[in-house]
């Protein structure tokens, strides 16, 4: 077993995924004894560790942890599932821009000894940076906790969009043929937004305008808003729901993302209907592709009305999510590359 440690924040959906996950479902690979200890503070901590590892941007500040790791000598992974470069009209570019975001990832970047990325277009943009990369999928516990395959059946059919106020542009894709759906009437249908988060104190009212898309301005019959949850119970919010909308805009920095929804969706054995560019387009999971706009207008058409193919579907995913991104299996790679960083 191996002393590691895993620096995360608590409400980051990128530090649950790529830290407390792994951390949790790990197997028997790491010691915990040497860090259950009550009398142990961060610093004595730190100091028992063979290995460090966080998500972006250390957590307990970057200079700190360079002046422990030349103390203490413990070996530093850094993991990173998203490109540090944000597209202009991105909701935090201003911010990065403003405080030198992208430069203090590369500094921890250079900082560590390896580096763990979701896919390989990242780790090709990682490696003239630091050469030490190593692909590590997302993965999911599949089947325990909230990652089982409950769903509540209804009478309409319901689609789902799950995400976060930093998908507003890629809500965007889904506003022309929700606007059609809407005109039309269907009362065989729902369409649920997921992750509302919206606070007065956010002046550019982003989730009301990904509320207005979703709703086709009011419009939609059967559209309702579900809450954020917290990351242990998230998953919660596909189980009312039959299909899972998957819009993606086109540009470099989504091209560098992961595929997370379609894993996300095989949890709960949800068809997909799926924006076909990466980095969904670079994998060949079972959903309905999305070419040309019309092509979200006939998917949620199709579905709604072949919900015996909409369950196949949704199987299909399953089946090919759990083969694919289980996270016992990848842990495996993941905690032997951090047994041979600390014996080499």
């Amino acid at each position: 077993m191996i002393k590691a440690l895993a620096l995360y924040q608590d409400g980051s959906g990128c530090d649950y995924h790529r830290l407390v996950l792994p951390f949790q479902y790990e197997d028997g690979y790491i010691d915990h004894e040497y860090k259950n200890r009550s009398d142990f503070d961060m610093d004595t901590q730190l100091a028992a560790s063979e290995l460090v590892v966080w998500n972006r941007d250390c957590p307990i500040g970057l200079s700190y942890i360079t002046e422990l790791k030349a103390r203490y000598g413990f070996k530093v992974v850094v993991d990173l599932d998203d490109h540090w470069e944000l597209y202009p009209h991105h909701y935090l570019y201003n911010r990065y821009q403003r405080q030198r975001i992208p430069e203090l990832i590369i500094k921890n970047l250079q900082l560590a000894d390896a580096i763990t990325v979701t896919t390989s277009r990242l780790a090709d943009k990682v490696k003239p940076i630091n050469p030490n990369v190593h692909v590590i999928p997302n993965a999911l516990p599949y089947g325990f906790g909230q990652f089982q395959a409950k769903r509540v059946p209804a009478d309409i059919f319901r689609f789902i969009y799950a995400g976060q106020r930093s998908h507003l542009h890629d809500l965007k894709q889904l506003q022309g043929p929700l606007r059609r759906i809407a005109s039309e009437q269907h009362r065989n249908m729902g369409f649920t937004l997921a992750g509302y988060n919206h606070h007065s104190e956010d002046r550019t009212s982003t989730w009301p305008k990904m509320e207005q898309i979703f709703s086709a301005g009011g419009a939609m019959i059967g559209y309702q808003r579900v809450e954020n949850k917290p990351l242990g119970e998230y998953m919660t919010v596909y189980e009312n729901s039959d299909a899972c909308l998957v819009p993606l805009e086109g540009n470099a920095f989504n091209a560098h993302k992961s595929n997370l929804k379609l894993l996300e969706a095989g949890a709960k054995t949800l068809p997909v209907i799926c924006q076909k560019v990466p980095p969904y387009s670079d994998c060949d999971a079972p959903v309905l592709w999305v070419e040309r706009q019309t092509d979200w207008y006939k998917h949620i058409r199709y579905l709604a009305a072949n919900r015996s193919a909409a369950e196949d579907l949704g199987l299909q995913l399953h089946d090919w999510a759990v083969s694919n991104y289980n996270i016992f299996d990848h842990n495996k790679t993941r905690f032997e590359l951090y047994t041979h960083i600390i014996n080499s």
